[in-house]
């Protein structure tokens, strides 16, 4: 087995509280870094990451949680920095059940409670080195795959394998090191492509349960901010892919999606034909001369909407639907 030597790698610490991040500091450096760099300013530490990657990335939640999450986000979704697998750590003063499933649910790594001992920081840390996790893509979470043994079954999130720069740095592989770059940018075009494949059928989810719905007599519930908000990231993505044909439809899908939020346009065509553009989309994404080329898609939209359709009907009986739009805005993730 490879031995370990921190020397090697770079880590760049947030903290906000110079106590704090002098505390970070001193365990890194005890556990073996030399290459430290400490950062008290968010926007400083978004320009750092822009600039260089590091190795290993330690960022403190308290007082600017939602900001934090917000950076490690757009680390993973790949608008931050060049490497969206980056090792990233989360340093928290609170057990709040709340802010640990928001931490954990940005993508990041692993959390650490403060006050912390630095053998406890070095055992997380070889974790990432020698069992890190792989990577799941869905619409809305790019990350470590936390899922039980159970939850993987046919038709589940498929794994990926993440690049860990972490890893090759400490152990000295230099065969690895020259091959990094090649194999983040073959990483990140599979996330790239599973996380459009992922914006698409979230569409194709929603309108084909509110197209059932309006079939049942019942009244299709659709939350239209999040719709319009899965749109916009789809084309950003298709225009950051320069897939030119694809953005034409996805700009076609966007105008369907402005006209069913009025009352004429709400129609069964038009859902319909949002949904057949989100899968044209993909198609014209990937270069497939299919329409409903979306790979899997027929089992995978049946099963997702007649399990999305049940909770709704039993939701309605309960208290008159109030949750439908939260179980759209779930599905097909």
């Amino acid at each position: 087995m490879a031995g370990i030597d921190y020397k090697k790698a770079s880590a760049v610490i947030f903290d906000p509280v110079h106590v704090n991040l002098r505390t970070t500091r001193y365990a890194l450096h005890e556990i073996g870094f030399r290459e430290i760099e400490s950062i008290g300013s968010l926007a400083e530490m978004r320009r750092r990451i822009d600039e260089k990657p590091a190795h290993l990335i330690v960022l403190e939640t308290s007082q600017n949680e939602a900001e934090v999450f917000r950076l490690v986000r757009a680390i993973r979704s790949g608008e931050v920095g060049g490497n969206a697998f980056m090792a990233i750590l989360l340093t928290c003063w609170v057990r709040d059940g709340n802010i640990l499933k928001q931490a954990i649910g940005s993508g990041a790594d692993d959390v650490i409670i403060r006050p912390f001992s630095t053998s406890f920081v070095e055992e997380r840390i070889r974790t990432l080195v020698k069992a890190r996790k792989p990577f799941i893509v869905t619409s809305d979470y790019i990350g470590p795959d936390r899922r039980r043994d159970d939850q993987r079954g046919s038709g589940s999130v498929k794994a990926i394998e993440a690049p860990n720069t972490l890893k090759v740095a400490v152990e000295g592989d230099e065969e690895a090191m020259h091959q990094a770059a090649a194999w983040i940018h073959e990483a990140q075009q599979t996330v790239e492509s599973e996380r459009v494949r992922r914006l698409c059928m979230r569409i194709v989810v929603g309108m084909e349960a509110a197209v059932r719905e309006r079939q049942a007599g019942r009244t299709a519930q659709i939350d239209f901010t999040d719709l319009e908000r899965t749109g916009k990231e789809l084309r950003m993505r298709l225009a950051k892919a320069r897939a030119r044909e694809a953005c034409r439809v996805a700009q076609a899908l966007a105008e369907v999606i402005v006209s069913l939020q009025t009352e004429e346009g709400f129609s069964r065509s038009n859902l319909g034909l949002a949904k057949e553009l989100a899968m044209g989309a993909y198609a014209a994404f990937v270069g497939g001369d299919d329409a409903s080329g979306i790979p899997g898609a027929g089992e995978e939209i049946e099963r997702t909407v007649e399990a999305l359709r049940k909770r709704m009907v039993v939701q309605q009986q309960n208290d008159g639907g109030a949750e439908d739009d939260a179980e759209l805005k779930r599905a097909a993730s």
